[in-house]
């Protein structure tokens, strides 16, 4: 049982102004301003590393500026998930004011790829607001999602976020999303990329990260030698494994769930505290069943990486409706499909 979470990632609001293809999915319902700022309230004593504040598209949510104030009084690092599209000069600089880091998600490197998955995105409006976040110094990571539907364009998307101005890339392997098995990688796939991405971060010189339990372990068979920063605002310093039940994810109706991407509940912000839903999740049936590495099935129960990685939990849940079974998407030797 982990005393605190590594970190929250917060969906403070399910109002966005863009639909994108590989959007997770939004609550029907938001909590009301009181319950929110309560919540704010409370995440400082569970001393997470971090917060990520997200959507929906957070600046959508008038209440973002009080949650920002409220964290940064009381010395949480926070990061700050947009799709860029609302951002101007003022709250840029009331941004850079609370210390905030902002990553700007880009999945395509042209307009045409871009405003495609991005459907309601400005293309020149990407641009200038990557150049007003840079100007603030507020800059961190760049997200880029990657499934089949951007696979092929790999190699100009990263070239495309270092000629913005980035200095670093955060690659997230798609997770479970509307119409998932559609756009899901394959393990063949994923070697291919992480083969690639590799070359790229050589070539176009950038500090990168990738958010794939299997990274750290396909490097290893590999032998490839690959050193990152302490931290990207995504990935976990110093872990490799998926993270199922070892942080918070709390959803635009108060649900609090061990994984962004997981479709079950601990419990409500509603009805509890933050804090008693946190050891709630540590006791539970579910995280103790995910966290018994004997459970599991196939691959993954032999494989000696076990502990190193483990498999997306919850993409393994989506693809077989089994939370212990072997995650489809392994790209490791042996486990390739």
């Amino acid at each position: 049982m982990l005393d605190n979470p590594h970190l929250i990632d917060w969906a403070i609001t399910n109002r966005c102004n863009l639909k994108c293809v590989h959007c997770r999915g939004m609550a029907q319902e938001e909590l009301d301003s009181e319950t929110l700022l309560s919540v704010a309230e409370e995440i400082p004593a569970l001393n997470p590393g971090w917060v990520i504040l997200e959507g929906g598209e957070a600046l959508l949510r008038d209440e973002l500026w009080d949650i920002i104030d409220i964290l940064h009084r009381r010395g949480i690092r926070l990061y700050l998930i947009s799709n860029g599209m609302l951002l101007n000069r003022m709250s840029v600089e009331r941004l850079a004011e609370s210390a905030v880091r902002l990553m700007i998600s880009i999945d395509g490197a042209d307009r045409g790829s871009y405003e495609s998955t991005r459907i309601g995105a400005s293309f020149s409006r990407l641009r200038e607001s990557v150049a007003l976040a840079g100007e603030f110094g507020i800059l961190d990571s760049c997200p880029v999602t990657i499934g089949k539907h951007n696979l092929h364009e790999v190699s100009n998307i990263f070239r495309f976020v270092k000629e913005l101005g980035y200095s670093k890339i955060t690659i997230l392997g798609l997770k479970p999303c509307q119409n998932y098995s559609e756009y899901a990688l394959t393990g063949a796939q994923y070697r291919e990329l992480f083969k690639e991405l590799i070359g790229l971060r050589e070539s176009v010189g950038m500090d990168m990260y990738v958010d794939e339990p299997f990274f750290k372990p396909f490097l290893l068979e590999e032998g490839i030698s690959f050193e990152r920063e302490a931290e990207d605002g995504i990935l976990v310093p110093d872990l490799s494994r998926c993270v199922f039940g070892e942080y918070i994810f709390i959803e635009t109706d108060g649900a609090v769930r061990p994984c962004t991407f997981a479709p079950v509940s601990m419990g409500s912000v509603k009805g509890s505290t933050l804090t008693a839903l946190w050891k709630e999740m540590q006791d539970s049936q579910l995280v103790s069943e995910v966290r018994d590495r004997e459970r599991r099935s196939g691959a993954c129960r032999i494989c000696r990486h076990i502990d190193d990685c483990g498999g997306c939990r919850s993409r393994a849940f989506a693809l077989t409706g089994s939370w212990t079974a072997s995650d489809p998407s392994c790209p490791l030797k042996g486990n390739t499909n």
